[in-house]
């Protein structure tokens, strides 16, 4: 028989036991719950930024500090090329041309041309520069140990894409790729025949993107949204192919800026989208729509605001304006001094012919202009440019 005191010792002892049974129970749902708590936050947060639960565990919404770049090293990087080289070789073919001209006493002379070309379907489809193929009486394609004569299916001096077809089956076509998506900088492989050297690679980086190119060639052609990259490129890489890391082209290799006519490491390439477009119009039609604004200009500099007394010294100041074209039914005049167009700064005439062909056939857009020193606007149709 107990006591009374040691009764009342065991009770205590037992209602501390449930307290303490109690708390830790209480704590282990607290610690469980914000474990359940954070782990649904952080896939909310995984979902909204795209970001893996990984890469936020490791502070990928850190400071750039904690983020890694990986830079290839040498050795890599070739590995990429080789890898390149061997994926695209197969869809790049040499275009030979031969064209008749008429000599200073009026004899036909015969004189040859080189090229390359990318395979654009399997069919026999072949995307090339038009100037490669511009007045050709023959045209052989070269594929491996194959000759081959090739006929024009149509040209485009705007863009400077053409399509020649050759009657075989089962091609490699070129895997393209998204000259939207390139960054200045990242990897560059120019392939073709440079100077009749077939499937010749070579490697540089994107350096810039957009340009725009005016010719001296006495036809006053101005290229726009032109991939630049200093991959060489000389006479005859002309309708090969510019690919990205992946194997994929990108862009269609057209023109070169140098003072020896070889390459200066400033190339240019006409992007794939814009020669996708071009060639299916081609192959579909014959031909290709361009929009038109019917006028004529030039650039204005600080010596012509100079020469003419203008209150800017940026622009495209217009030289003649078509009779009937879209400007002239807008109410544009010679010597008006265009600034913006459908809102985009217009600082060059360059500028002006390169916003005018980003438009479609149809497009109403507006144009800020100066007259007589006063900012006008005027609302104009583009229409279909002239064949």
């Amino acid at each position: 028989m107990t006591d009374g005191k040691e009764t009342v010792v065991k009770t205590e002892k037992k209602g501390i036991g449930r307290y303490i049974l109690a708390a830790a129970a209480c704590f282990f749902s607290a610690v469980i719950g914000i474990f359940f708590g954070g782990l649904v936050m952080l896939l909310l947060i995984s979902a909204v930024t795209g970001t893996s639960p990984g890469s936020l565990l490791k502070g990928a919404l850190g400071s750039n500090a904690n983020r890694q770049i990986n830079i290839l090293t040498e050795e890599q990087r070739a590995d990429v090329v080789v890898a390149v080289g061997k994926k695209v070789q197969p869809s790049i073919v040499n275009v030979r041309t031969t064209e008749v001209i008429s000599d200073l006493f009026h004899q036909n002379q015969e004189t040859k041309g080189e090229g390359s070309g990318v395979i654009y379907k399997e069919d026999g489809y072949i995307i090339t520069n038009n100037h490669v193929v511009e007045n050709a009486k023959d045209i052989f394609v070269t594929i491996g140990d194959e000759d081959l004569k090739g006929t024009v299916v149509g040209g485009d001096k705007v863009t400077d894409i053409a399509v020649i077809k050759i009657d075989k089956k089962g091609l490699q076509a070129a895997e393209l790729g998204d000259s939207g998506k390139l960054q200045v900088g990242e990897l560059a492989v120019a392939i073709g025949s440079p100077f009749g050297f077939e499937h010749s690679v070579t490697t540089g980086v994107i350096s810039a993107l957009h340009r725009n190119i005016s010719t001296n060639d006495g036809q006053g052609q101005t290229y726009t949204n032109l991939i630049q990259t200093d991959a060489a490129i000389n006479p005859g890489n002309s309708g090969g192919a510019l690919a990205n890391k992946e194997g994929k082209v990108v862009g269609i290799n057209s023109l070169i800026f140098s003072p020896s006519g070889a390459s200066a490491g400033l190339g240019f390439s006409i992007p794939i989208e814009t020669a996708k477009n071009v060639a299916d119009q081609l192959i579909e039609k014959g031909s290709v729509s361009h929009p038109y604004m019917g006028v004529l200009g030039q650039t204005v500099d600080k010596d012509i605001a100079k020469q003419l007394n203008l209150d800017v010294q940026e622009g495209a100041i217009l030289q003649e304006v078509v009779a009937g074209g879209p400007a002239d039914q807008a109410g544009l005049k010679r010597k008006d001094i265009i600034v913006k167009f459908d809102g985009q700064q217009i600082t060059t005439m360059d500028d002006l012919v390169a916003a005018i062909l980003a438009k479609q056939v149809g497009d109403k857009v507006t144009v800020e202009y100066i007259r007589d020193k006063e900012t006008k606007t005027a609302t104009v149709t583009l229409s279909e440019k002239p064949k």
